[in-house]
């Protein structure tokens, strides 16, 4: 098996996304990233990207489809899409890979629909699903009610917007943008833990520029 991040871009969110008494003013710079697991004769795709982010400036910025493929991999060859939540940035590029399967957490449908309308199936859940016997999707349901994270190796964790930074695990924050508190601060209190490994999606340290890294 196989994990590499993609970054195609960078942005900047308020202090107060990141933590609840969070400066509204002040500025975060994020990296924008999604992940591709390859195994076996699947490739799975955590996430998709956005090639437009309103509200939001965006700088060294590419289409994170054509990023992909500068790894050498067919958006044509993707035969799965898993979506953490739909928030636009998270699930605007779904759009360019209509030949995979499509996995989404049932509580997010009414927001992720009118992204979906090409897609060739879409798979709805509840609180798990396997994708295979290293990956396992899950329901955290605090930065959106069905907001989910993606366990790889029963270690590695891609944490979707549960946390927006380091900062929200080591000191036991939760981000000022959830619907749900308490599942928020659920999450940092398992996912904290040293037998985790958290991969945070807008990490602006974990590939640094636009391009690619692989993590196992």
């Amino acid at each position: 098996m196989k994990l590499t991040a993609f970054q195609y871009g960078k942005t900047e969110i308020t202090e107060k996304m990141a933590f609840p008494d969070g400066n509204p003013d002040k500025k975060l710079p994020i990296s924008l990233l999604f992940f591709l697991v390859e195994t076996g004769d699947r490739k799975i795709l955590i996430d998709v990207g956005c090639d437009t982010m309103p509200g939001f400036p965006l700088y060294e910025f590419q289409k994170p489809v054509e990023v992909l493929e500068k790894y050498k991999i067919r958006r044509e060859s993707i035969t799965d899409v898993v979506l953490t939540h739909a928030h636009h940035d998270h699930i605007d590029g779904v759009r360019h890979y209509n030949n995979a399967t499509v996995f989404l957490q049932e509580s997010e449908w009414n927001r992720a629909k009118q992204y979906l309308v090409d897609c060739k199936e879409v798979i709805l859940f509840q609180e798990k699903l396997s994708l295979t016997d290293e990956i396992l999707v899950k329901r955290i349901g605090g930065h959106t009610m069905g907001s989910c994270i993606v366990l790889i190796q029963n270690h590695i964790v891609l944490c979707g917007d549960e946390c927006y930074t380091r900062e929200n695990l080591s000191q036991r924050i939760p981000t000022g943008s959830s619907e749900c508190p308490k599942n928020s601060i659920s999450f940092v209190e398992e996912y904290r833990k040293e037998c985790y490994r958290p991969i945070l999606f807008h990490d602006p340290d974990l590939v640094g520029k636009i391009g690619f890294c692989q993590i196992v």
